[in-house]
C-alpha cells in the first residue's frame, strides 16, 4: 500500500528556477472542517444535519437564499486540483491550522488534510504547508502563549514533528510572518504579550526549524517575511539562519488601488544577493474590489501579470505564489482582504486567473526554449 509519505512530490526543488504557486487562505473547505467566525461580522453558522432533515433542508434553503455556496469537501478538492492543474501551478502553500489536528492538547492527533494532500500530490503538484501559525483561531484549546511560553515553545515543536513525519512534504513553512507579529497582536490575530519578545521569537523559530531537520533530514524550512517595508540586513541574516529558505511578502497595493505597479518586488533581488542565495516570493497580490474603494478585476489581472514578469526577471528569485486562490464567505478586515481571491466565493474565474496561467505557460515555454 502507497503511503501519504510515500506520494509526495520528492524532487520538488523551489529553489531550482521558477516555480509558479497559489496560496489557500480557506483550509476547512478541503479538510470537512467548520468556517472560523468572521472577525467583523456575525458568523451564519452551517447546519451540518442529514440531507433527510427538516431542520438541515431549512438551514440549506436560508444558506442558499443567502447566496452561499454549498458544496462537499471531495468537490471542493476536485475543483481545486483542476484550477492548479488546468494552470500548470508548481505548488500550493497552504495553512495547516494547529487545532485541525489536535483540538485539545494531549489528544490524540487527526489527519483532516490528507485528501487534498493526495489529491495534489497524485497530479504531481507540491505541497508547501504552514505549520505552528500562532494565530488565535488557529491554537488548540487550552493553548497560551503567555500562560508558559517556554511550554508553548515545547509543544510546537513536538506538533511540527507530528507533522513533518505524517506528510513529509519537501518544503515546510514554520509560523507567519514573523517580522510583523507585533501588527499581527495589534489586528487581534493574534493575543499574548510574548509574540512582541524577540528572545521568546528566537527561540521559537529555532525550535520549529530544528524539529523539522530532525524529523527529516531531507526536507526544507522556509520562513516569510512582510517586505513592502524596509528589513535590516541584520534582521533578514537572523532569520535566514533559523531557515533554509527566506520567502518574501508583497502588498504594493494593499492600502492605495493605483498605481498598479509591482516594482517592489525586486527588492526581492537585493535581498538575495546580500544573502547569497536564491529567495521566494511566498505571497503577492492585488483585490478585485471593493470597487468603491478603486480596486476591480481589471486592475487585479493587470498586477498578476505585471507581478509574475516581474519576479521573473529577477535572477535570484525562485518562484511566485500569488494570494490567494478563491474568496470565502468568511469575511475579515480591512475589506480589500475579501477580494484578493483569483477566484470568487462561489469559484467563478476572474479574469486574473486566465492571465496567470496563460502567463505561466508562456514564460515556461519561454525558458524552455531559452535551454
Amino acid at each position: 500500500m502507497v503511503s501519504l509519505g510515500d506520494l509526495m512530490k520528492n524532487d520538488f526543488d523551489i529553489l531550482e528556477r521558477f516555480k509558479f504557486g497559489l496560496n489557500l487562505d480557506d483550509p476547512w473547505r478541503y479538510s470537512g472542517m467548520n468556517e472560523p467566525k468572521s472577525i467583523i461580522i456575525p458568523h451564519v453558522m452551517k447546519i451540518e444535519l442529514k440531507d433527510s432533515d427538516t431542520a438541515g433542508k431549512i438551514g440549506e434553503a436560508i444558506a442558499r437564499a443567502m447566496g452561499r455556496r454549498l458544496t462537499t469537501k471531495r468537490e471542493e478538492i476536485l475543483a481545486l486540483v483542476d484550477a492548479i492543474s488546468n494552470a500548470e501551478i508548481d505548488f500550493v502553500r497552504c495553512w495547516f491550522p494547529w487545532n485541525y489536528f489536535v483540538e485539545k492538547v494531549g489528544d490524540e492527533y487527526q489527519y483532516p488534510m490528507d485528501d487534498m494532500a493526495k489529491a495534489l500530490q497524485e497530479k504531481g503538484i507540491a505541497l508547501i504547508p504552514v505549520i505552528a501559525c500562532g494565530y488565535s483561531r488557529m491554537l488548540p484549546e487550552g493553548v497560551s502563549v503567555d500562560r508558559d511560553p517556554s511550554k508553548y515553545i515545547e509543544i510546537a515543536g513536538e506538533h511540527a514533528r507530528e507533522l513533518v513525519k505524517h506528510y513529509r512534504s519537501k518544503v515546510w513553512q514554520i509560523e507567519n510572518e514573523p517580522n510583523w507579529w507585533e501588527m499581527h497582536e495589534a489586528a487581534g490575530w493574534r493575543n499574548g504579550v510574548a509574540w512582541l519578545e524577540g528572545k521568546f521569537k528566537y527561540e521559537l523559530l529555532k525550535m520549529l526549524n530544528d524539529a523539522v531537520h530532525e524529523e527529516d533530514g531531507n526536507t526544507l524550512t522556509l520562513i516569510n517575511l512582510e517586505a513592502d517595508r524596509e528589513i535590516a540586513s541584520d534582521e533578514i541574516t537572523m532569520y535566514s539562519s533559523l531557515s533554509d529558505i527566506i520567502g518574501l511578502d508583497f502588498y504594493p497595493n494593499y492600502q492605495e488601488p493605483e498605481p498598479v505597479d509591482p516594482k517592489v518586488i525586486t527588492k526581492a533581488e537585493d535581498v538575495a544577493q546580500k544573502l547569497g542565495k536564491n529567495v521566494v516570493i511566498s505571497e503577492t497580490g492585488y483585490p478585485s474590489g471593493p470597487s468603491w474603494l478603486g480596486y476591480s478585476y481589471g486592475k487585479q489581472a493587470e498586477y498578476v501579470l505585471r507581478a509574475c514578469m516581474q519576479a521573473f526577471e529577477c535572477k535570484h528569485v525562485s518562484a511566485i505564489s500569488i494570494w490567494r486562490y478563491a474568496d470565502t464567505s468568511w469575511r475579515s478586515f480591512p475589506p480589500q482582504e475579501n477580494h484578493f481571491g483569483l477566484y470568487d466565493e462561489h469559484l467563478n474565474s476572474k479574469p486574473a486567473y486566465r492571465v496567470y496561467a496563460d502567463t505561466i505557460k508562456q514564460l515556461k515555454r519561454d525558458s524552455q526554449l531559452s535551454h
